[in-house]
């Protein structure tokens, strides 16, 4: 069981994003494992790829991750998210607070993200 990042997703699809020949290269690795993703991460790769490539493209990408992905929340979801947020000071987005959340709540070591704030949370390893 894996978390998986928005910038993974992002790298993906985005062929002109920095970190897509990457993504490529880790994409049979992330492929056979259980994926995690929140709703937060899901909203935040969504917007930027529908920026990036189209809407009809950001339609096909949110049916692929409702298909192949575990989507996690509880009902105290926002406010627990919200407290690591304040944790941080701000310096990690709400969403990469909700990845905190569900990976702490799951037991969850490893995240799949090229996104470098997620080095300075103990007990987090970014595979990239």
């Amino acid at each position: 069981m894996i978390f998986v990042d928005s910038s993974f997703i992002i790298a993906l699809t985005v062929e002109k994003d920095q970190w897509h020949k990457d993504a490529m290269k880790k994409l049979n690795k992330f492929t056979k494992q259980e994926k995690i993703i929140t709703e937060a991460m899901i909203i935040e790769s969504i917007n930027l790829i529908g920026k990036c490539k189209g809407g009809k493209v950001g339609r096909t990408i949110f049916q692929y991750i409702q298909d192949n992905y575990k989507v996690y929340k509880t009902h105290d979801f926002l406010k627990r998210a919200m407290n690591e947020f304040i944790k941080y000071d701000g310096t990690l987005s709400s969403a990469d607070c909700t990845a905190i959340i569900t990976m702490q709540d799951l037991n969850i070591p490893e995240i799949f993200s090229f996104d470098e704030d997620f080095d300075k949370v103990n007990g987090i390893v970014r595979v990239s």
